[in-house]
């Protein structure tokens, strides 16, 4: 450890050969493992000084050019320009970045998060966050916060809810499973009823899936221990799950089919899939993909584990100001005022996504009825859901790979070769062989 709690780098990189030179590796995985307020200052401005200035946006929500109007028109002093992302813009923003050319404000999925703090690309905002934290989910603020500093303002999040065919529940005199003792159960009444439905379905490049159950039973890949990396992903959190999917995949209670795909949405549409346990953006999705299953869907709470009351997350998207800022005390009110207040937020529940504060959970836009699930105000249980994720969820600078050698390992599961213990065993080598090789301290 070095001075100020900077911690030292495990060793040489190999990772010239990806831009990432040893010294560049050494420097920023501080920023992530010691949770220390050093790297970007925010460029060369001056925020006290009472000058206009203008922050340069970059997002993907629809309507936000609307919620940047309505900014402009009442802070003549911090000016914002929106560009909307599209494409593949957001592989753009590390070379910007790295460049000088990057915007103030870009829209980033908080997993990518470790990824640009290791290569101080991103401003810590802990100076400018104060008391904030307490308008935002825990779970979505702890997408930010690492260590003791903060690195965004948490966008939107993904609490999880089981969607489940109603008509099929009730034709089959199956109760709706509130733990996943009862949900496995449920899984073989169906089957012995009628053989061609499953509980659900088992989709190996899916892994948002068992990321969201493993979160949800307060566990995570990753973890910060002092200066090191802890990587965790065949913890005993995950090897509980692990053992859940293997009764149901070893008693032929899903169905193995890719989501996404026609064949997955066919078997949606047949009503051979009784249930998905997914992310508060799913519902949409159903909807537009399985219009004639209309009015026989509901949502139920997430089954729980055993002595918890937890709600799993997937996905959810974050606001970070770039390395490249020289305004970033400006821009954090912006975007603190996007992603917290009662006008921002309903730009964003009017641009379809699931708010992250605590404010847009009760807010009547969000908590309509809808007649594809019955005239069920289903957002008031991914509500519920979004004040019960356990805060225990860290991502990882291997985020990536970790979550592609997680497929590749499922994908054999499937197809009878490993168990999905041995698939975590597998992965759990792959990640800190690959956190080893970008030089970053490894927790033994």
């Amino acid at each position: 450890m070095t001075e100020k709690g900077v911690p030292t780098m495990a060793h040489s990189s190999t990772w010239r050969k990806r831009g990432l030179t040893a010294t560049g590796l050494a420097a920023a995985a501080a920023l992530a493992l010691a949770g220390c307020s050093g790297g970007s200052d925010g460029g060369s401005g001056d925020d006290g000084a009472a000058e206009d200035v203008t922050i340069e946006f970059w997002g993907w929500v629809p309507g936000l050019e609307d919620a940047v109007a309505e900014w402009n028109e009442n802070n003549p002093a911090i000016q914002v320009e929106f560009f909307r992302m599209t494409g593949d813009d957001g592989d753009k923003i590390p070379a910007a970045i790295d460049a000088g050319t990057a915007p103030d404000v870009v829209q980033m999925s908080a997993h990518s998060l470790p990824g640009h703090i290791i290569n101080n690309r991103l401003t810590d905002l802990t100076p400018y966050v104060d008391g904030l934290a307490e308008d935002f989910t825990a779970s979505s603020w702890g997408t930010v916060s690492f260590g003791d500093a903060v690195y965004g303002i948490p966008q939107d999040s993904g609490p999880t809810g089981l969607m489940y065919r109603t008509d099929i529940f009730e034709e089959y005199g199956i109760e709706v499973p509130t733990t996943w003792e009862e949900y496995v159960q449920a899984g073989r009444d169906l089957k012995a009823a009628n053989p061609d439905i499953y509980i659900a379905q088992f989709s190996p490049n899916e892994a948002g899936l068992w990321m969201e159950t493993v979160w949800q039973n307060e566990g995570s890949f990753f973890q910060i221990e002092d200066d090191a990396w802890d990587v965790t992903v065949n913890g005993p959190e995950s090897l509980e799950v692990a053992e859940l999917w293997q009764t149901l995949l070893d008693e032929d209670l899903v169905k193995v089919v890719e989501m996404w795909t026609p064949e997955y949405w066919a078997e949606v549409n047949a009503g051979t899939i009784a249930t998905i346990n997914y992310a508060a953006w799913f519902p949409v999705l159903l909807e537009e993909s399985a219009e004639s299953t209309s009015g026989n869907w509901a949502v139920a709470d997430t089954p729980l584990f055993s002595g918890k009351n937890t709600a799993g997350e997937s996905g959810g998207s974050v606001n970070v100001v770039t390395a490249n800022s020289d305004h970033p005390e400006q821009a954090v009110e912006f975007i603190t005022w996007l992603n917290s207040s009662e006008s921002g937020v309903e730009y964003l529940i009017d641009g379809g996504v699931f708010p992250s504060a605590v404010t847009g959970l009760s807010s009547e836009s969000l908590l309509q009825p809808s007649e594809f699930y019955g005239g069920q105000v289903i957002n008031e249980v991914f509500a519920d859901a979004a004040e019960r994720v356990p805060g225990t969820w860290t991502a990882g600078p291997t985020h990536d790979l970790t979550v592609n050698a997680l497929k590749d390992e499922f994908g054999r599961v499937a197809n009878g070769e490993i168990t999905f213990e041995e698939a975590l065993d597998n992965v759990q080598d792959m990640t800190v062989e690959e956190l080893e090789a970008m030089g970053l301290n490894v927790a033994s």
